[in-house]
Order: structure tokens, then C-alpha cells, then sequence
């Protein structure tokens, strides 16, 4: 079972690279600043720190590490839920060369676990025991769990490695654990043996198993999302807040119908016989609304399978025809270019879209020729990257600065109390301070 996705090569990405004029106007994005073309209301707001989080607002926060995905959510009455935190293995990255992989950020110094744990104890809300009311894992590849390697050092339970996932609950206690499998491990096939088969490549997977059984071997919870529930990830003082919904979209390529929380089998249960299959489809797919406001995470489910693929290769369209318009949503499979296709951009007609990407092939060129057309859905729309290889655009070309408004940093949506309108925060990713570089919005729920 292949744990780390293979990306989709570019061969054309660094044939501009040499080019003197275009590489010295890129060398801002290399050193991950973030620069902004807005066609509405921003601010430069350099050396100020975010707003806290104060009771009603909603803040996604995703966090740029260089090394995968990690969205840390607080909801309006402080509950706290984390989607992802990956560890991408240097290694494979380097097996992909001339792809490039972005560096560590803020730095090398620690793992992109202790970064997203240092990120949650700087903006967890005030005057609350530090801790994960949810952990979300969307699926089992590396740049979403982590990646271990015979020299990651051991948890102090002694029960597990500490890499992504693994050394963020070492460092802030996970109330609950949730991902696509629990509780049995056998959807589609016994993961375990899977893993324990895979020599290296299933280490990182068999690691996370090993954490999961410490968990329920002291009555810590582990369960499996359940496609189609509304608010089983909830509030703790929901009466509170009865206009703030988490619906489970999609889990182990089981697809919420629409009704109630009816579900279809999409993924035939028959189609997946051995290990040698891909996570990504099967990813978590979860939708948040609060008032008018509403927010889409897809994992890394694709949209554009190749002509040798099968139909249910193609999660996004029967995911897209449920989850209906939204306000801000996170790229697919980071903007590759399986993804991202034009039934989800006309179903979800986003106003903000978040790219969490960490190599020089995400986005894929027509992912942004996609995203930048009105022929899926009139309008403005903005796009915030975590981070952006220049000669991603050098290739990619002008284009680009028609609908990205940021090219690197951590991306905050602070939405505000109701859900009515929300803004967003660019924070400088190169050091702990993580002071605010730009500010966007408002923008009006809808």
C-alpha cells in the first residue's frame, strides 16, 4: 500500500528557472514572505499580532510547516479540533527530484509536529487547560500523519514514535481521536497487515496503529467519522451556539446522499482487493457551518482521474453535489492536478480558497486556469498558499496574480460572531512571533 502519494511530475516546472528577470522578481517568494494584488479591501498590518480568539468568533487557522497539511479550528465556544498535521518524508521528496519540496519552516530546528504544537499554545484560547477537544486525521499519507524514520525519537509512553500526529499529542493532550478507519482498521482491507508488509513505507502508518492501541488501552477515544452524521463533531456548549454545524461529508469512499444521513457506497466495497491501493480517495470530507458562513475540507480527494482509472476516482463530484455553495474552502490533494475539477468549483463557488501545499508541483497549472475561470462561477474569487515555489510561477506565469492574493504564510479565517462576515490574516511564517503581515476583508457571508 504506496503511504506516500506520488505527486504529479511537471517536467516543464524548472525549464524557466534561469530566467534572471523573472527569478529576481520571485526572490521575495522564495524567502516566504507573503505579497498581496488584492481587488478588495486589505490592509499591510506588518508587526501586529493576530486578535485573540474571544468567545463567538471562529478562527481556522492553517498552519504552514513546509512539510503537509494542519488546520487548527476554534470554534465559537472555544471548543478546539486540529485536521491533519503532517510530516512529509525528505527522503521521498528527494526520490521526485527536480521537484522541489519547500524548506522546514519557521525552520530545521525542531519537526513539523513540535511546530504545530508550539502554533497551538501560542493561540489556543486564553485561561483553558491546553488540549484538542478533536483531532482529525482525513487519511493515512504521511504529509497528513507523519513520517517516521528509525531515528525519530520514541514517545515518552514508549508505546509509539513521535513524528506529524504522533508528537502533537504528545505535546498537547487529544480528547478525542478521529480518522477514516477506526475502529477495526479493516476498510478497505486489514491496514495493520498492510503496514506490517509495507517494509519502510509502511513504518509511519504502523507507528500511528501503535499509537491508536496505546489510546484505547487507557480509555482514550478513537473512532471513525461517520459520513453523513451531523454533529458528531460538536460543540461542548452547543445550546449556545444552535446555528454552528460540523456535517460528515464523506469517509472511506461512503458519500452522504443529502438526505437526512442517508449515505451511498460510491467506492465499490469489491474494488479495493490488496494493499496496493491509494489513500486519497477515501480521505474525510467534512463540511463547518456557522450562521450564514460555511467552510469546506475535502483531504486529498481527487477530481480528474487519468483515462486508465476508474469512474470512482472521481470523489469530488458526487462530494460537490452535497456540500452545495460555501464561503472559503481548502484546495483538494493541495492543488494537484488530479483535482479541483469544474463540478466542484461550480457546485461550491468558493469567495476564499485556501491552498495548503508544500512542493513545487502544487498547484498544477490547470488547477489555476480552473480556479481563475468564470465560466464555473461568476465572481471574485481570492486565493491565499501556504506556500509557493518561484519556479512554480515562473511556469505557471501571470495568471496567477489574477486570483492569489498571498503566496506564503499561515492563513487564519477569523470568522465573526453569527457567522454573518469574516476576514483574513496572513501571518509571517519565518520565525515564532508570527506577527500579522496582511489583513483581508471583510467579506460578507452569504
Amino acid at each position: 500500500m504506496p503511504l506516500r502519494k506520488k505527486p504529479f511530475s511537471r517536467n516543464d516546472c524548472l525549464a524557466a528557472a534561469g530566467t534572471l528577470v523573472l527569478a529576481g522578481l520571485l526572490a521575495l517568494v522564495a524567502a516566504g514572505t507573503s505579497t498581496a494584488w488584492a481587488d478588495g479591501p486589505s490592509t499591510d498590518v506588518r508587526q501586529q499580532a493576530l486578535p485573540p480568539w474571544t468567545n463567538g468568533y471562529l478562527y481556522i487557522h492553517h498552519i504552514s510547516t513546509g512539510r503537509g497539511n494542519a488546520a487548527y479550528i476554534v470554534m465559537p465556544d472555544g471548543t478546539t479540533m486540529l485536521i491533519d498535521a503532517g510530516e512529509a518524508d525528505p527522503e521521498f521528496v528527494r526520490s521526485v527530484a527536480p521537484l522541489k519540496a519547500f524548506p522546514p519552516l519557521p525552520d530545521a530546528s525542531h519537526s513539523a509536529g513540535y511546530w504545530i504544537a508550539n502554533y497551538i499554545h501560542q493561540f489556543a484560547p486564553a485561561g483553558r487547560p491546553l488540549a484538542l477537544d478533536y483531532a482529525l486525521i482525513t487519511h493515512f499519507h504521511t504529509d497528513h500523519i507523519g513520517t517516521i524514520r528509525p531515528t525519530s525519537p520514541m514517545s515518552a509512553t514508549g508505546a509509539y514514535r513521535l513524528a506529524g500526529i504522533t508528537e502533537v499529542g504528545d505535546l498537547v493532550p487529544i480528547k478525542t481521536l478521529i480518522d477514516r478507519a477506526a475502529p477495526n482498521y479493516t476498510v478497505p482491507v486489514d491496514l495493520r497487515a498492510c503496514a506490517e508488509a509495507s517494509g519502510d513505507d509502511g513504518r509511519s502508518l504502523a507507528n500511528y496503529l501503535d499509537m491508536v492501541a496505546f489510546r484505547k488501552g487507557h480509555s482514550e477515544p478513537v473512532v471513525g467519522l461517520q459520513a453523513g452524521q451531523l454533529d458528531q463533531i460538536r460543540l461542548q456548549q452547543a445550546q449556545k451556539f444552535p446555528d454552528f454545524h460540523i456535517r460528515n461529508i464523506a469517509s472511506s469512499g461512503v458519500i452522504w446522499t443529502g438526505r437526512g444521513t442517508d449515505t451511498q457506497q460510491y467506492v465499490p466495497l469489491d474494488a479495493i482487493k490488496d494493499c496496493h491501493f491509494d489513500e486519497n480517495p477515501l480521505s474525510n470530507v467534512i463540511r463547518i457551518s456557522y450562521g450564514k458562513f460555511s467552510y469546506y475540507s475535502g483531504g486529498d480527494i481527487p477530481g480528474i482521474p487519468d483515462y486508465k482509472q476508474p469512474y470512482w476516482r472521481d470523489i469530488e463530484t458526487p462530494v460537490a453535489a452535497v456540500v452545495g455553495p460555501v464561503d472559503a474552502m481548502t484546495l483538494d490533494h493541495h492543488g494537484n492536478r488530479d483535482s479541483t475539477n469544474g463540478a466542484i468549483l461550480r457546485a461550491l463557488r468558493p469567495r476564499v480558497i485556501v491552498e495548503q501545499n508544500w512542493l513545487s508541483a502544487q498547484p498544477g497549472e490547470e488547477v489555476v486556469v480552473r480556479m481563475a475561470s468564470e465560466e464555473f462561477y461568476p465572481g471574485p474569487r481570492d486565493v491565499f498558499a501556504t506556500g509557493m515555489s518561484p519556479e512554480t510561477r515562473i511556469a505557471i506565469g501571470p495568471i496567477m496574480d489574477k486570483i492569489y492574493r498571498s503566496y506564503g504564510g499561515h492563513v487564519v479565517l477569523r470568522v465573526a460572531p453569527g457567522g454573518s462576515s469574516y476576514e483574513v490574516f496572513i501571518l509571517n511564517d519565518a520565525d515564532q512571533t508570527r506577527e500579522v503581515i496582511k489583513r483581508f476583508g471583510p467579506y460578507q457571508a452569504h
